[in-house]
């Protein structure tokens, strides 16, 4: 888990946890992945924020981890290939 990997004190771990939380809601809200892949994108997602924060961001995380999320999920070829579009 990308988060024991984080030096931070016990408030830090909450919000950086409740900043996952945001971000994965509006990334699972889009249902732009494959649901049999959730557990792999939140783990990828976890990493995200963990790198976010140890550079040194953590102003607006959800939002650029969200943002790095897409980046590099249309940088995945396998990612791409099992985008599943949200029914309207």
């Amino acid at each position: 888990m990308p988060f024991r990997s984080i030096v931070a004190t016990p408030e830090e771990l909450a919000v950086i946890a409740a900043e996952f939380e945001k971000a994965w809601s509006e990334i699972e809200a889009r249902g732009s992945f494959d649901p049999l892949n959730a557990v792999g994108q939140r783990e990828r997602l976890g990493y995200i924020i963990a790198g976010l924060w140890s550079a040194g961001h953590s102003f607006e995380l959800a939002e650029l981890a969200v943002l790095r999320f897409d980046e590099t999920a249309m940088a995945d070829p396998l990612e791409r290939q099992t985008v599943i579009p949200k029914k309207p």
